[in-house]
């Protein structure tokens, strides 16, 4: 691009010297403008998009600490006490025991007599993973993830350098037949191309997507998804013992607060300001465009048929001003002809004059403040989109939660409905225990009364029966007695004889 530039430049120089040498116009022309008051300013301004690797080297120092712990997380031991139906309970404690000794409504009347319990307290050992610590881990990954996403995207896209070439010229010509105010301004931007700014800034990009790469890696570990649908953690972060004296929590604690407080774009710009000057070639280049441009618009206004082919717009008609001061100038210069310059001063126009530059400087100074107030909002902005980002999440996480509520409340609900079911079916029979317990102890009480009699009435027909076996056996033995003493006497008797 820039060789045909140079080739047609050189090409219109060599075209305008012929020109130049052979016209006494052309160079009227040129002796007028150089002895006019010209103004001629020329900035080279460079922008210069320079990436801060103050968060990417905070991220790559905390990243070996995070997969430390998320490689090990913390876990602990707990136990969920739930009261079930005798048929679903698992196991039963002392735990289980001491509930229902002290809860007899859950207890029922059996058939023989006895009671057996309707539901029980089963206890249930949990192993668990939601820690204030891992809950913390959790939510800094998500928030890690959604800072890398936008500062990338907009530093791949917006890093390229700016070049910006500003070129002003003012000239006013006054001759005794009309008055020339010439005034050009033009400005250059060359962008960098992406291929360009990838080249200057190969190593920052590839820190960044490796950043990316592993932070995305982090939220697809293990961890991520056993933790997912937890309840969020918020700012300020607590200082547990665990997150002050562990130094991997305390490494992930220092990324928070500083992606806290970092609320930059991830890059800067460093404007860089240079007026360049002028050779007398350049001054001779300027002042021939200004002939040529003077020429071709001269030319093209003072033929009436160009003029015809133009709109022909009629305004209100202008009332003259007086002139208040005119003042003659003789200018004796070798370089000009025999020409006398007026300068006519109007004090209505001087004054319209200064009161539009003082409105123009006004309202340069409000431009520069709302395009202060403008990068203000954006910075602003950029925090709101990151605000809004995380209460969506805080929002989809709150629902998470309120539909696992409902589905607890629902069951609880249910469980509630039973339990009052089951207490139901407990007092009927209780009271049926105790109406049998009441009868059963009237017929046991008539039974034993009846048994009483009827064991009296026994034992004193045993003791009447008892008596008369007695007193047979003592009649029998006395009437034996007395014939063994008769036998023996008699025996004695027949010896003695």
């Amino acid at each position: 691009m820039s060789e045909t530039i140079q080739d047609l430049y050189t090409s219109f120089s060599e075209q305008m010297e012929p020109i130049q040498e052979d016209s006494r116009y052309f160079r009227y022309l040129f002796e007028m403008a150089q002895a006019s008051g010209t103004t001629i300013e020329q900035q080279r301004e460079e922008l210069v998009k320079v990436v801060d690797e103050e968060w990417i080297s905070m991220i790559e120092d905390s990243l070996d600490a995070i997969n430390t712990i998320i490689e090990k997380p913390r876990r602990f031991i707990t136990t969920e006490e739930e009261v079930v139906p005798v048929s679903l309970a698992k196991k039963i404690s002392a735990d289980s025991v001491r509930h229902l000794s002290q809860n007899t409504q859950f207890l029922a009347p059996s058939d023989d007599g006895g009671v057996h319990p309707t539901r029980i307290l089963n206890v249930n050992t949990v192993e668990t993973y939601d820690l204030y610590e891992n809950r913390f881990i959790y939510h800094l990954i998500q928030r890690l993830l959604t800072f890398v996403d936008k500062r990338t995207d907009v530093i791949f896209w917006s890093t390229g350098n700016e070049i910006r070439n500003r070129f002003k010229m003012h000239s006013k010509i006054d001759d005794a037949y009309e008055e020339i105010e010439y005034n050009v301004e033009m400005t250059i931007k060359n962008r960098q191309s992406f291929a360009e700014n990838d080249a200057d800034n190969m190593d920052v990009f590839m820190r960044i997507d490796r950043v990316r790469r592993l932070v995305m890696a982090l939220r697809g570990a293990s961890f991520c998804q056993i933790m997912n649908g937890c309840s969020a953690v918020r700012s300020p972060i607590q200082r547990t013992n665990l997150i002050m004296k562990d130094p991997n929590y305390r490494k992930c604690y220092q990324l928070w607060q500083f992606m806290e407080r970092y609320d930059k774009v991830g890059y800067n710009i460093d404007v860089q300001q240079q007026a360049l000057a002028f050779d007398d070639e350049y001054m001779v280049q300027m002042y021939t465009n200004l002939i040529n441009n003077y020429t071709v618009f001269k030319s093209l206004t003072d033929d009436e048929c160009n003029l015809q082919e133009l709109e022909s717009v009629q305004h209100a008609p202008v009332a003259p001003k007086f002139i208040k001061e005119i003042k003659e100038v003789q200018v004796d210069s070798p370089d000009l002809p025999d020409v006398e310059v007026r300068r006519v001063f109007v004090e209505e126009v001087t004054q319209a004059q200064l009161d539009a530059e003082q409105a123009l400087a006004e309202a340069r100074e409000q431009i520069e403040e709302l395009q202060g107030q403008v990068k203000s909002w954006k910075v602003q902005a950029h925090a709101l989109t990151d605000e809004r980002d995380d209460l969506a999440d805080e929002l989809d996480e709150a629902k998470t939660r309120e539909l696992a509520l409902t589905q607890r409340a629902q069951m609880a609900e249910a469980d509630a409905e039973e339990l009052r079911g089951s207490l139901e079916d407990v007092e009927a029979g209780k009271k049926a225990a105790e109406a049998d317990a009441v009868e059963a102890r009237e017929t046991a009480a008539a039974q034993l009364a009846q048994t009483r009699a009827e064991a009296d009435a026994e034992v004193a027909a045993a003791r009447a029966d008892a008596d008369a076996k007695v007193a047979a056996a003592e009649q029998a033995a006395s009437e034996q007695v007395a014939q063994v003493e008769s036998d023996a006497a008699a025996a004695l008797a027949a010896k003695v004889a």
